[in-house]
């Protein structure tokens, strides 16, 4: 009952902000040291909460490791997060040495905020680096293809494609999100904990 409490209020608060013109997207947004609004948008179990996590530890601020909404702003498409804690299963706790959390039994995972880890919350971001990740056994960055960059998107803030109204608008927002960033094919590999800033090093 409770996930199915959380699913259902999630759907109807997408639905309402959508008619604000806040798009859902299914990703972690996070700001580097350098000042650089990013976007890691990808689905559950491909890495997104533990790199979050990792992050907010060499000092980045977050967003949401999870759950964001894009919204048109004079300045460019904006990640917009609610404070939330970062939820991480049992293995990335281990291999962040994370300890504690709140418990999230519902989800099987722990819950950490930013500062927790040693990062900050921020309410929004603009992104300028856009990341789809996935599990590999090294750490790489290759530009996605143009013609697969909003596809990725619309994959990743796909209420786009079960409801017409604000369609148009939705997939507009998207297009611009996709010109104002460098688009990443994002491989995560194990080294990233030895050395969590290389994604600095890679997009200098």
């Amino acid at each position: 009952l409770e996930k199915a409490e959380r699913t259902f209020l999630l759907v109807v608060l997408v639905f309402v902000l959508r008619r604000l013109g806040w798009y859902h997207v299914h990703g972690a947004a996070l700001v580097d040291p350098l000042g650089r609004g990013w976007l890691i948008a990808g689905d559950s179990n491909c890495g997104k909460s533990t790199t979050t996590a990792l992050l907010a530890s060499r000092g980045w601020g977050v967003c949401t490791d999870d759950i964001g909404f894009l919204a048109s702003q004079p300045s460019g498409v904006a990640t917009l997060g609610f404070r939330s804690r970062i939820a991480l299963r049992e293995g990335g706790q281990e291999l962040l040495r994370a300890r504690g959390g709140h418990p999230l039994p519902q989800r099987g995972k722990a819950g950490f905020w930013p500062e927790e880890l040693g990062g900050t919350w921020m309410p929004g971001t603009i992104p300028v680096m856009i990341a789809f990740p996935r599990i590999g056994a090294l750490t790489a960055l290759a530009p996605t293809p143009p013609r697969d960059v909003l596809a990725s998107l619309v994959k990743w803030s796909q209420w786009v494609l079960y409801e017409p109204v604000h369609a148009q608008e939705h997939l507009d927002t998207l297009g611009r999100l996709a010109r104002q960033a460098r688009c990443f094919d994002l491989t995560l590999g194990p080294d990233l904990f030895a050395n969590p800033d290389i994604l600095l090093e890679l997009t200098r």
